[in-house]
């Protein structure tokens, strides 16, 4: 697994990059640029340590109530699939709910929970979620023949680039896989989104998503939600 400093400098570059755009004054650290600065920094220490997957394994447990012991999220496929999704990502993700940067009342209190006390936490439970198998694809769309080849247009048009060609997103880069994920998660996210109701994103990814109609979107999150996560796992070099 690529964790630890290996890949580390290279995310923390990316982190730092991302700190220049805050003003270097003093802020209140419950204004959006202080959790913004405090989000930074919690992400930039869990990312520059190594790992321990058996004490990962331990704080999945309080995961799996939502997320299932495979990762693969729940039956109705609301709660996503975390099985094998780049541990940045996910390390991004508990951190943006640890300070108010993204918005769901129960990965907030679960981002908060008692057991995930530091940044080595963090990382230990992202990066055993990350170990697991990405489960086949089981909460798709009802999209038809039609349906999903525009979904596949849509989506090697204005999403290719940065999630890849088969999905697969980009460790370094904090680009989350979405090759697999549940259905009803994707569309959900992807309409919130849309309507500006999911906090943490670039303003060029809102407006892009923000261009394309619900029936457009839930082409696409249908199209996404079919692609074999073990062939994308493959390729990117799991």
């Amino acid at each position: 697994m690529k964790t630890g400093r290996v890949w580390g400098a290279v995310i923390v570059a990316i982190a730092v990059a991302a700190a220049r755009s805050i003003a270097a004054v003093e802020v209140d650290p419950a204004s959006p640029q202080g959790r913004t600065e405090a989000a930074i920094k919690e992400f930039r220490a869990a990312i520059d340590l190594t790992p321990n997957l058996a004490h990962g394994a331990k704080l999945f447990e309080s995961c799996a109530g939502c997320h299932g012991k495979d990762g693969a999220g729940s039956e109705d496929g609301m709660v996503p699939v975390i099985a094998g999704q780049h541990v940045s990502v996910l390390v991004k993700q508990l951190v943006d709910f640890r300070h108010g940067r993204r918005w769901d009342a129960r990965m907030q209190g679960a981002a908060r929970h008692p057991e995930l006390q530091d940044s080595q936490d963090l990382l230990d439970v992202a990066a055993y979620a990350e170990s697991l198998k990405q489960p086949p694809h089981r909460m798709t769309g009802g999209g038809n023949a039609t349906t999903l080849q525009e979904g596949r247009r849509i989506y090697y048009r204005d999403c290719e680039r940065c999630h890849g060609r088969l999905a697969e997103g980009d460790l370094r880069s904090m680009i989350p896989r979405l090759a697999g994920q549940n259905y009803p998660y994707l569309r959900h996210q992807f309409i919130d989104l849309a309507y500006r109701q999911r906090l943490g994103m670039d303003e060029a990814h809102v407006k892009r998503i923000g261009a394309l109609s619900e029936t457009e979107l839930t082409a696409v999150a249908d199209y996404l939600s079919r692609l074999k996560p073990e062939f994308t796992s493959e390729k990117s070099g799991r």
